[in-house]
């Protein structure tokens, strides 16, 4: 860690004790120390790992092209099956009866 990290930490910490008014009494024992430790290193890669992203680029040709042929698209499952369920039922709409009112038997 840099210098300005670790007086910034140092600064934030300290407050917080102080806004809770805690005293030093004890040190950290080793097992703590290394608990701490992992947790900073932990969140030293994941920063890192971010930043990497920001600075990567990606457009289109970073995607899979699964309809390059001009074929058909993947239909997700679920709605292939609505589709199907709407196409094809029991009710045949070619043999609906429209009854017309005839405004002149009033």
């Amino acid at each position: 860690m840099e210098n300005y990290e670790k007086d910034l930490i140092n600064l934030m910490v300290g407050k917080v004790l102080k806004k809770h008014d805690a005293k030093s009494t004890a040190e950290l024992s080793e097992e703590e120390k290394n608990k701490v430790k992992d947790v900073v290193e932990q969140i030293q890669s994941e920063v890192e790992k971010f930043l990497q992203n920001q600075n990567k680029t990606v457009d289109e040709t970073d995607f899979e092209q699964s309809n390059q042929a001009g074929g058909e698209p993947e239909i997700n499952p679920l709605v292939q099956e609505t589709l199907n369920k709407l196409t094809n039922s029991n009710n045949d709409v070619s043999n609906v009866k429209t009854f017309i009112k005839d405004e002149k038997e009033e």
